[in-house]
């Protein structure tokens, strides 16, 4: 583990550009846990779920029986408290700063606008499912395809990170794509951090791959040492 943490830290600091694909297990790392109905979730919304019976903020945000006051009620707190009221977390500072000024994109299934509060640049960064604030306003998702595709062009040919973060080993919305381009780059390395069940590298790209299995906070912390 020390071994590929040290590879990963060098790729990290060499690398011309960094793609990055994130989903729960970052949010999760973080501490907001849209599946858990634990007592975060019971001490924000637990009005909600007493009176409705939604046992995560992800059963609320799909809950078709909250009458349409309630359910902005809910979506307007979920907003507040997850993403207003939000300070970057140690999580996020690290990840911040193993970034640096190198050029990023991001790609994310997380909605809680968590990245661009710790400082990455709106522009690119693509919640491809949309945001908690979307709920809110009634918007549909913003397509960033055209910026992504303008990223991956450029960086065509270069030495780019593809770095995955907390993507299940079963959710191809965002790491199939990654795992395509890292077997059309050349000189792309591909690093993934998830906890151990959770890890998945195909044999086609292995040769080109840094697992990074554990808690994804501890292992942060290890690559910005």
């Amino acid at each position: 583990m020390l071994q590929n943490i040290e590879k990963a830290r060098i790729k990290l600091k060499n690398t011309d550009a960094i793609l990055i694909g994130a989903s729960n297990g970052l949010s999760i790392s973080e501490g907001y846990n849209i599946f858990a109905d634990n007592e975060m979730f019971r001490r924000q919304f637990g009005d909600f779920r007493d009176h409705y019976g939604i046992k995560s903020v992800l059963d609320g945000v799909f809950a078709k029986h909250i009458s349409h006051d309630d359910y902005q009620k809910y979506v307007e707190r979920l907003v507040k408290l997850w993403v207003d009221d939000y300070i970057p977390s140690v999580v996020m500072t690290d990840l911040r700063a193993i970034v640096g000024d190198k050029p990023c994109f991001v790609l994310t299934t997380n909605a809680d606008e968590h990245l661009e509060k710790a400082g990455f640049p709106p522009d690119n960064v693509w919640e491809i499912e949309g945001t908690f604030r979307d709920l809110v306003k009634g918007d549909a998702p913003k397509d960033k395809q055209p910026r992504l595709n303008e990223f991956i062009s450029h960086w065509h040919g270069r030495n780019i990170v593809l770095l995955e973060l907390g993507i299940g080993s079963l959710n191809r919305l965002i790491k199939l794509p990654m795992m395509q381009l890292a077997l059309r780059e050349t000189d792309a390395t591909y690093i993934t951090l998830n906890l151990p069940h959770e890890i998945y590298v195909p044999d086609e790209i292995a040769a080109k791959s840094i697992v990074l299995p554990g808690d994804i906070a501890d292992t942060l912390k290890q690559l910005n040492q």
